[in-house]
């Protein structure tokens, strides 16, 4: 079995390189570097940058799987520009590899795509499931929704497609939790608002485990890949600062303050999605980490 492999030097990316390395895979990888030398015989590295239509067709050669990950980072200042790249940077990856695959007449047996459960409407006291209609018409939501209806063509290929709606993964080495943890340690740690917006996380290691298992058990369809115990902002924020053994001094940013200098960003900040992970737990996956203190107490030890 032979993967071909987008977004490999991102956060989730990494670690699943790894994972398959570890288990015998054979991996191609593309890549917007021009540096294509690899320190590994399973490895070989393919130039690509989708934005501009470049795309280095001999990736494609004998891959049976493809796991999409490919899109520039959401945590950046939202200008026009920047806004343009998130959104062009996820679904043209994807357009360009289903050109290539029709161009190519390739049989592929299955396409993983990256997705977010940023395509839920931020709303408490709602448990958003794979069916939840609930869609956000925020600038995330609509990129999430383009971004997933680009994988439609596929799907009329009768190429089996799984979409996977990633909540907020907890690593130290990328995303929201470093931030939070620094700002703890240095007694500037608090929440926004009351604190009662709800986030769905899921632990690093998880994560990439409940990729490989839809891969291994060939499952399709859409599944939210997040930890089944969300938690509030307020109780995020005050289970680190107990594993720091820091306490929290700043009361909380009002609402009104993060979206006068924020503007639309501030949903970044402000959203609350309570996602179920029942499907996946149904299918038999079982987390490592299905509480909070657990998942945080091994990312900083």
């Amino acid at each position: 079995m032979k993967f071909l492999l987008t977004g490999a030097s991102g956060l989730i990316g990494k670690k699943l390189v790894k994972k398959l390395l570890f288990n015998g895979f054979d991996i191609n990888i593309l890549t917007t570097s021009k540096n294509l030398n690899s320190n590994d015989s399973n490895i070989k590295k393919f130039h690509w940058n989708p934005e501009n239509n470049i795309l280095d067709s001999n990736c494609i050669i004998g891959v049976n799987i493809i796991i999409n990950l490919a899109g520039s980072p959401i945590a950046q200042l939202w200008t026009k520009s920047s806004k343009k790249s998130i959104l062009y940077s996820r679904v043209k990856s994807v357009e360009l590899l289903t050109e290539l695959i029709k161009k190519n007449k390739i049989k592929i047996d299955h396409f993983y795509c990256a997705s977010a459960i940023g395509i839920y409407k931020s709303k408490i006291g709602f448990k958003h499931d794979e069916k939840s209609i609930n869609i956000s018409n925020s600038f995330l939501g609509n990129t999430v929704k383009k971004w997933e209806s680009s994988c439609d063509d596929l799907i009329r290929q009768n190429i089996n497609v799984t979409l996977l709606r990633i909540g907020l993964v907890l690593s130290m080495n990328g995303g929201l939790l470093k931030p939070v943890v620094n700002s703890i340690k240095y007694y500037l740690g608090t929440w926004f608002g009351k604190g009662n917006n709800i986030y769905s996380w899921i632990h690093e290691d998880d994560l990439v485990n409940s990729i490989l298992f839809l891969v291994k058990n060939k499952k399709s369809g859409t599944y939210n890949l997040v930890a089944p115990n969300p938690v509030s902002s307020k109780l995020f924020t005050i289970e680190i600062s107990k594993i720091l053994n820091k306490k929290i001094f700043l009361p909380p940013v009002p609402k009104k303050i993060i979206k006068l200098f924020t503007g639309s960003m501030s949903e970044l900040l402000l959203f609350s999605q309570d996602v179920s992970s029942n499907k996946l737990k149904l299918e038999g996956f079982e987390f490592k980490f299905n509480k909070l203190s657990p998942a945080l107490r091994d990312l900083l030890k």
